[in-house]
């Protein structure tokens, strides 16, 4: 937009010049070279004025509160990206700040970017004026390539409608036919346990690396609902000597693989993920860009041979009158029936659906493996939280149905406090398509906004002073802010609140059963950090140590 700008004010410039100027003097520059002048100069100045002069001098927003402690050109970024976490520097800021409806802070280039930390302000921007706020363009950009253009990309009405088709795949009542399918792999997730211990030297206890385990577990899951197919992740995985997942083994590139380029990359990997949320960079011939690209290929490539193959043979039951569609369908074949002749999603672009399916796998596996991950951390570190889980699941004997799970008040709490305390998604970033106003502040069109869930769930000012502690008995005691929905952002709210919700909810308490029935989870087995920069809470390296717990 600043070049257009600056272009057609110096040709305007420029051809005024020559209109009125002495054409004849022989010392007289030609208009394009003129015109080029004007553009270097009213484009240098105008980039001087926005970078160095605006947000200190004339934004309207400089006088919201926010960290002062700016680099000159790379305002707050430098930090962020060296906190222990992704969340950190955000927490930061609104513990420094607490009743404060709106912080600021500045970003490269000495962009601006407000994040709501009251409850008012979330309700204003997800829910009251959801549609006014759209993804920002490099949030988008960067979700795209990794996972294509579906629901989460989509803003306004193409959102209302496409949200609407996948609602039905994503009700309680389909989400609960998949019981049998993450039973099936929560009880593999226990083999793998058991297999652990047997290959530790005191073959009483095993140690398994959270993250990668709980990753292969939710791939697996994801697998069998989006796509219909059966990874055996779980079952593939062998030991050493040592308890650790043995690398030597020869496996076929496949989900696991990918994810892991995608959200655990190394060094380089890290700096060209930040770099990238500002300037595009992916084109770089460097080998972790090469690993990226490969990645997000082969599970486009994937996915789309998949979608291809299905509709084929769906098509081909069809033409013969045989085919028969099933209640428990996953979530490819339902789209695929949606999109048929006289069906509610006949037209969708198979663009549309690929983008679905690998931004449901990307996101629904990652955040899960997270908050698992987490789960056990505290259950490590905190023992009596341990027991006091494992007391109430005793209750069910040996029948977990879904149905008896459910009503499990403990860990349903436990759950909603890990996923409060180590909330797994940053959060979502948005960018103002209207002027508009929020807590009484007019913010201008093109603001960026960072909606950070661990802001106001970890807030002193609506959870108490005890907000960083875990306590799972808080939720039955909600009082004042706590009792709104805007209080617990780790599956956002409003109209863009996450559509998978319920599976995540269902899965985490499945696996997190099978778990605590049958495993005493004693420590953490060494010291750990989390990802930064990256997209979630990713606890990098984090080992615990376990024994299985006697019949």
């Amino acid at each position: 937009m600043d070049v257009l700008t600056c272009l057609s004010l110096a040709a305007l410039e420029a051809f005024v010049m020559m209109m009125v100027g002495d054409r004849g003097h022989s010392d007289s520059l030609p208009t394009v070279q003129t015109g080029c002048i004007l553009f270097a100069i009213q484009y240098l100045l105008l980039k001087y004025y926005r970078i160095f002069l605006y947000h200190k001098y004339f934004s309207p927003l400089r006088h919201l509160p926010g960290p002062t402690d700016n680099h000159f050109f790379f305002g707050q970024s430098i930090k962020r990206v060296k906190a222990d976490t992704t969340i950190s520097s955000y927490v930061k800021w609104m513990k420094e700040h607490p009743d404060a409806p709106l912080l600021r802070y500045i970003s490269f280039a000495n962009t601006e970017v407000l994040v709501p930390a009251s409850v008012n302000a979330l309700r204003e921007i997800l829910q009251t004026h959801c549609y006014s706020f759209h993804k920002s363009p490099a949030w988008k950009r960067m979700v795209k390539e990794m996972a294509g253009n579906g629901v989460v990309t989509m803003e306004s009405d193409r959102h209302r409608n496409h949200r609407r088709m996948l609602n039905g795949s994503f009700s309680v009542a389909n989400m609960r036919k998949l019981e049998p399918t993450m039973k099936s792999i929560a009880a593999e997730l226990s083999q793998l346990f058991d297999r652990a211990i047997a290959a530790c030297k005191d073959g009483k206890t095993g140690v398994i690396n959270c993250t990668e385990c709980f990753s292969k577990t939710t791939v697996d899951i994801m697998a069998m609902a989006m796509l219909g197919i059966d990874l055996g992740n779980l079952r593939n995985t062998t030991f050493d000597g040592q308890s650790k997942v043995d690398k030597t083994d020869t496996t076929e590139f496949g989900f696991v693989e990918a994810y892991g380029i995608v959200f655990a990359p190394g060094t380089l990997g890290k700096m060209l993920m930040f770099v990238n949320g500002f300037v595009p960079i992916r084109w770089l011939p460097v080998k972790a860009n090469r690993d990226f690209l490969f990645a997000t290929s082969w599970l486009d490539n994937y996915i789309t041979e998949l979608l291809r193959k299905r509709r084929a043979e769906i098509e081909t039951a069809m033409g013969s009158g045989k085919y028969e569609s099933s209640d428990s369908r996953d979530f490819v074949t339902f789209l695929i029936e949606e999109s048929m002749p006289g069906g509610p999603a006949e037209g969708i672009e198979e663009s549309e659906i690929i983008g679905d399916v690998l931004q449901s796998m990307l996101a629904g596996h990652e955040t899960s493996a997270v908050s698992l991950a987490w789960s056990l951390y505290i259950l490590a570190e905190k023992p009596d939280i341990q027991a006091k889980l494992r007391e109430e699941l005793a209750e069910l004997g040996d029948d977990m149905a879904w149905s008896r799970l459910d009503k499990l008040t403990y860990l349903e709490n436990f759950i909603k406090e890990s996923l409060r305390v180590y909330p797994p998604a940053n959060g979502t970033f948005r960018q103002t398509a209207d002027d508009v106003s929020i807590s009484g502040v007019a913010i201008p069109k093109g603001t960026l906004v960072d909606v950070i869930a661990a802001v106001p769930q970890l807030s002193p000012a609506i959870w108490g002073d005890d907000a960083d502690e875990v306590d799972p008995t808080r939720w039955d005691r909600l009082a004042g802010d706590q009792l709104s929905p805007f209080a617990f952002m780790a599956f956002l709210q409003g109209p863009r609140i996450c559509i998978a919700r319920a599976m995540a909810l269902m899965e985490m308490k499945i696996v997190l059963a099978e778990v605590v029935k049958n495993f005493r989870i004693l420590r953490v087995e060494k010291p750990f950090a989390v990802h930064n920069p990256g997209f979630t809470l990713r606890p990098n390296g984090l080992e615990v140590r376990f024994e299985r717990i006697d019949a």
